[in-house]
């Protein structure tokens, strides 16, 4: 991918941002607490990630529910730093200021039909880079397996030449060796297969 088109994504992805953000203040004017948060997050729209729930590694998120047509038991707004419930935005925008430019995970729930087309397209995304973060680790600890299988087969092969007695114990581990191999490569070849359809 070219830089021009790069920037072209990155533009594109923070109008998106400034949308659905704009859009969610003029539902819930009557949610100050939403207000706060949204003001706070327009100031720099790069920050956000829409997503339709908070990961592990999660430092700053934000719950918001912006209902209109039926009732939800749920707060307007709740904040989260390092998986701590902060349910005031302004003590939370405090506290957010020692991660100044940490990614502010967003999770909306609502009934708002505009607002949930918008938001569709921007959480397909962040699923997407989940999967392809999650299935790149997977590969790295793959490739660490199969070579530890591989030393451990070259390591008895080497034994098998010097050590003639134990010729049937030693094509045993040697078998498992190979298996393990076989299962780590056709694992190996299959997540790769993923990651490219990923990112297509």
């Amino acid at each position: 991918m070219e830089w021009a088109d790069v920037s072209e994504e990155v533009g594109s992805n923070q109008t998106n941002v400034r949308r659905i953000l704009s859009h969610l203040a003029r539902i819930s004017v009557n949610a100050p607490a939403i207000q706060i948060a949204v003001g706070y997050l327009l100031a720099d729209p790069r920050r956000v990630r829409f997503v339709s729930q908070f990961g592990e590694g999660t430092g700053l998120g934000m719950a918001i529910s912006a209902h209109r047509r039926i009732e939800i038991p749920l707060a307007p707004w709740q904040g989260f730093i390092n998986g701590v419930p902060v349910p005031d935005p302004l003590l939370w925008i405090e506290a957010a200021g020692t991660l100044p430019n940490g990614v502010v995970a967003v999770r909306i729930s609502t009934d708002d039909v505009e607002l949930m087309q918008r938001l569709s397209p921007m959480i397909t995304q962040d699923r997407e880079r989940h999967e392809r973060r999650e299935i790149t680790e997977r590969v790295q600890n793959l490739r660490q397996e199969l070579d530890r299988a591989l030393d451990l087969y070259n390591e008895v092969r080497h034994v098998m030449e010097v050590d003639q007695d134990r010729q049937a114990e030693l094509t045993k581990f040697l078998g498992i060796a190979e298996n393990e191999m076989h299962n780590l490569g056709q694992e190996l070849k299959f997540l790769k297969g993923r990651l490219e359809s990923v990112d297509e």
